[in-house]
């Protein structure tokens, strides 16, 4: 039996309509409308006159929100749903404000998708909004957002043994390394990434209590000395943004900087052979398309073939989230 056009045509209208949740959920935390009302319950006058906004226009958003289940309303009073409270709160469990920010300048450049397709250009900064500018710290307060919800599903994934020594090649905020020391006593992690980064990283790492045994190494590991040799070296979330040819380079210098039987971890949205699926790693693609020169996702094969060609010899792909797969290569002795 054939499918009915309209079951189509509904399939298109969601996606087209897709960036109307989006784009009220990133303009109410651009506002601070949940930490606002998470002081008290407060009325449209109340909140356009702390907020800087009219009354009209936020009238119209706090009840879109209400409809999307971010805000309740009771009379004329709007208050945070349980969803803002546990997320979009600075001081939430699981927050979600820092990356909601760095995806409000990630929209507007994918707006700028039509342009990219034909120039074959990345979207540059001054395409963008000025008030959506953002820095080193602002990136790496929202990969520290995403890097909560799976850092320890990835630590439960790697056994670490007996390492005493790791290299976290590009690693942020360093909420990965901080997790890897607390359960590895013996362990001493090293964050390789720019210093801008670091100042972040240093701030994590301090508020965990692990400066002696989590420290950073300010540079950048296309160019830079790795200063190895470690037991283990980690790469997550950063193949993406390099091309084929660089990530090929890099994983061959990782691999020259592990001790005999130490081991190579990439962490990243791998794509299946044909490269349309999975869906996330296929717009993740895209994303990399808008965002930089040579970036995009690959393939386990792809990444297989690096760590093969490197020496290393490589274990099956494991999936640690729907989205998320870990590839791991061994130096043989």
């Amino acid at each position: 039996m054939s499918q009915n056009p309209n079951d189509f045509a509904e399939q298109i209208d969601r996606m087209a309509n897709g960036y109307r949740d989006a784009q009220v959920l990133l303009t109410a935390n651009r506002l601070g409308i949940f930490p606002l009302l998470e002081e008290s319950p407060q009325t449209v006058p109340e909140m356009a006159k702390a907020l800087g906004a009219t009354v009209r226009a936020l009238q119209i958003l706090c009840d879109a929100l209400v409809a999307v289940r971010l805000l309740r309303k009771t009379g004329d009073r709007y208050e945070n749903s349980d969803a803002a409270r546990h997320c979009l709160l600075p001081s939430s469990p699981a927050p979600r404000t820092a990356i909601l920010l760095h995806n409000a300048r990630l929209y507007a450049r994918w707006g700028k998708l039509y342009q990219v397709a034909k120039s074959g250009r990345p979207v540059s900064d001054d395409q963008i909004d000025p008030d959506l500018s953002s820095t080193e710290a602002d990136f790496a307060r929202a990969m520290a957002d995403s890097a909560r919800g799976v850092m320890r599903v990835t630590a439960d994934a790697l056994v670490l043994g007996r390492a005493t020594r790791l290299l976290d090649v590009g690693g942020g905020p360093g909420l990965y390394s901080i997790e890897f020391a607390r359960r590895y006593p013996q362990l001493h992690c090293v964050i390789m990434d720019n210093e801008a980064t670091l100042r972040i990283t240093r701030q994590n790492i301090s508020q965990a209590g692990l400066e002696d045994r989590v420290t950073t190494l300010p540079g950048d590991a296309l160019e830079d000395d790795l200063r190895g040799p470690y037991d283990i070296i980690f790469v997550s979330n950063l193949i993406h943004s390099f091309s084929f040819n660089q990530n090929a380079m890099l994983i061959r210098k990782c691999a020259e900087n592990l001790n005999a039987r130490g081991l190579l971890c990439v962490k990243d949205f791998f794509l299946e052979p044909d490269r349309t699926s999975p869906v996330w790693a296929a717009l993740f693609a895209v994303n990399m398309l808008v965002n930089t020169e040579k970036g995009n996702c690959y393939t386990v094969a792809e990444v297989s073939s690096w760590l093969e060609k490197a020496g290393l010899v490589v274990d099956p792909v494991r999936m640690i989230t729907p989205q998320t797969g870990l590839l791991t290569g061994r130096k043989e002795p």
